[in-house]
């Protein structure tokens, strides 16, 4: 049994009004089903080295209060124990990222054989002498990177709250994919997810999927969703590298825990001694993903924006149990699970713990893989030197905060050049107010142990600096990156501007030219599009107010996006299938100036402040059709979402059945249960 929602009809004048039929699905996730219990990391057969099992040992003498609050039972409900103490399993699952016994990484992987590569498998590849957007500076290894995902429910209490989510081998975050820039990445994903069901995808976030469009992991685009049972193989070239995330693709399922890092091991501007490896900073929520996307797709302009409940530093926190918040409905719920049970709030839950070595350089990834909110990440008593944004190497410079929007990455060194028996809170806050993604925690704490300190103590506390009303990440003239690259002259200009609005239902919708995106789960473009099936689906009467959302740029060789923000937050938007060069950002209208342009920023992911524009350049090197968004999962969730087509005449030919392996089992799932889609789909 599942619960279905009514569909949220298209707004007057949109798809719906012109004839075209958009079909509409709903997810829902409520109960809880007993996990299997996968190796602590996705298996890598390889992978050189083996990451340490997590074990249960951290855990904090704690009281408890129960609340009420709208979810399942299960006997695999990780409940705390009447003392109070809170397990790593009942915090994160299998996961090991924030305990002391998570594994360094290496500076590169080994052969899968077990061969030690006595030098960087890239060869002579440097920063500055080569970039991966550059076909022919990919490294060729003949070498294939081999995980498997198992997708299924859980409950855990990351910051002492039980909630349900759906993970990744059963564990928040996911496991990490690690390869060398050039492998192959290939990872079998298993759709366990049950009591109810759901469909799913898995994206590569920054990935260029160059010769690989159906690797996306957008369903709607590049697949099918997978269906429940079903598993589906994903194959594609780590053609970048540095940092980056995989996550849910699907609704904003990846907000209830579909997500983990992704570590490409490529050169380095800057030598180090330890690579911690990720930092995944996120926002919280206490309720289930579809009950925000409810509210945010509905009429009630007092529920937009959603506030998140906490924010957490690889996936730990700790939480006021004397505030809690929930949501004590069960409309969400299917008529077999209308109930209420009782949460423990457990005080005082785990903080992620790091280990410096006193004296050492370490690296570490930091991902804002949230839904919302922007984070402003520091160390206290330590500086910075940030050496990679996104997938992109930049000239290092030195900062003592780091500003990062959902979908960001950057990769930092740290020298642990204070007092070696000393530990320091690592700290990250939400920025500014709503505008930025606020949440009620204000800041999430983890802890920074020195080689001589003392595990089992805390550093003393200080309150946080109140960050500044600024959402925007370091100044573009900082981020230059190692490689120069400039832009072709002569673009074709698209001007996009983004607003807020509601459809001939009252219900809100988030808009790109006045016009709001829908995924068909059941027809993907791409192969339309492959196929030059165009006629209908890419017809355009204007290509500034195009049909389906669907942006074609024939066969412009580069594309100039002058997007304006004339809604009341700012959005963090990404481009699939390709970096982009930042050319201007500012407030107001664009003029048409633009920074310098011999060498402009490039990144995959960018900021557009309230009342702001950015412009964006990208050259149409892949052809396919790739989702320009924002990351905000509750606006893209509304909506706020077109499709770039680019070159479709040259999209390389798709293997036979790669279709079918996603949509035959797709349509037979909703023909047998019928799914209502409430959101975009994405």
């Amino acid at each position: 049994m599942r619960a279905t929602w009514p569909a949220v009809a298209l707004a007057a004048g949109g798809a719906a009004a012109q004839g075209i039929t958009h079909t509409v699905y709903t997810t829902t996730t409520v109960s809880v089903a007993a996990c299997p219990a996968p190796s602590t990391f996705a298996t890598a057969v390889s992978s050189s080295h083996t990451p340490t099992t997590s074990s249960s040992t951290e855990s904090s003498a704690s009281t408890t209060k129960s609340a009420t609050s709208t979810a399942s039972s299960s006997s695999a409900a990780a409940s705390a124990s009447s003392t109070g103490s809170l397990t790593n399993a009942q915090q994160v699952g299998k996961s090991t990222w924030g305990t002391l016994s998570q594994p360094t990484f290496p500076k590169w992987l080994d052969a899968p054989n077990g061969t030690k590569y006595q030098t960087a498998p890239w060869g002579s590849n440097t920063v500055k002498n080569s970039d991966a957007t550059v076909i022919g500076d990919v490294p060729v290894t003949n070498v294939t990177r081999h995980y498997d995902f198992t997708i299924s429910r859980s409950q855990i209490s990351v910051d002492g709250v039980l909630r349900d989510t759906i993970l990744v081998n059963d564990q928040f975050p996911g496991p990490a994919i690690e390869a060398n820039w050039g492998d192959w990445i290939e990872i079998v994903v298993h759709n366990n997810i049950t009591a109810p069901e759901e469909g799913t995808a898995l994206h590569w976030h920054g990935m260029l999927q160059r010769g690989t469009p159906w690797a996306d992991g957008t369903p709607g685009d590049a697949q099918c969703p997978i269906a429940p049972g079903k598993s589906y193989t994903y194959r594609y070239q780590a053609e970048l590298y540095g940092t980056s995330w995989y996550h849910a693709h699907y609704s904003a399922q990846y907000t209830g825990g579909v997500a983990g890092p992704m570590q490409i091991y490529g050169p380095s501007s800057q030598d180090y001694d330890v690579d911690l490896g990720a930092v995944m900073l996120t926002d919280w929520n206490h309720v289930p993903y579809f009950s925000i996307v409810t509210d945010v797709v509905g009429t009630d302009f007092s529920k937009i924006p959603p506030r998140s409940d906490n924010i957490l530093i690889n996936g730990r926190n700790s939480f006021n149990c004397s505030q809690p918040s929930y949501d004590n409905s069960t409309e969400w719920l299917g008529s077999n699970l209308k109930s209420s049970i009782n949460w423990t709030c457990v005080e005082d839950a785990p903080l992620s713990k790091f280990q410096f070595q006193t004296g050492k350089t370490h690296r570490l990834r930091l991902i804002n893989h949230g839904a919302d909110g922007v984070q402003k990440f520091s160390i206290d008593g330590h500086s910075f030197t940030v050496i990679s944004i996104d997938y992109v190497p930049v000239v290092p410079y030195t900062t003592n905060t780091i500003t990062l929007a959902v979908g960001q990455r950057t990769d930092v060194l740290v020298t642990a050049n204070n007092n070696s028996a000393k530990s320091y809170y690592m700290r990250t806050t939400t920025t500014g107010d709503d505008a930025c993604g606020q949440s009620s925690a204000k800041e999430a704490l983890a802890v920074v142990y020195y080689s001589g300190a003392d595990t089992t103590t805390f550093p003393v506390y200080t309150s946080p600096t109140t960050p500044a009303k600024d959402c925007a990440s370091d100044p573009l003239p900082s981020l230059v990156p190692s490689y120069p690259l400039k832009p072709s002259s002569n673009p074709y200009q698209q001007d996009l501007t983004l607003s807020l609005g509601r459809n001939s239902t009252g219900n809100f919708e988030w808009q790109i030219n006045s016009q709001t995106y829908r995924a068909n789960f059941n027809e993907p473009l791409l192969y339309d599009a492959a196929a030059g099936n165009t006629s209908n689906t890419f017809e355009t009467q204007d290509k500034k107010n195009p049909l389906f959302n669907i942006f074609d740029f024939g066969s412009n060789s580069s594309v100039l996006l002058n997007v304006t923000n004339n809604t009341p937050v700012g959005h963090p938007f990404h481009l699939h299938g390709h970096n982009f060069y930042v050319l201007a950002s500012g407030h107001g209208v664009w003029d048409g100036s633009l920074l310098g342009s011999a060498n402009p920023t490039r990144r995959d992911t960018q900021w557009i402040d309230v009342g702001g524009y950015v412009v964006l350049q990208f050259e149409a090197d892949n052809p396919g059709v790739w989702p320009f968004h924002c990351h905000v999962a509750w606006h893209l969730s509304g909506g706020l979402a077109i499709n770039v087509a680019t070159r479709t005449d040259e999209i390389v030919p798709i293997p036979k059945g790669t279709r079918e392996q996603t949509c035959i089992d797709w349509d037979a799932y909703t023909k047998r249960d019928e799914v209502d889609q409430i959101d975009s789909g994405s």
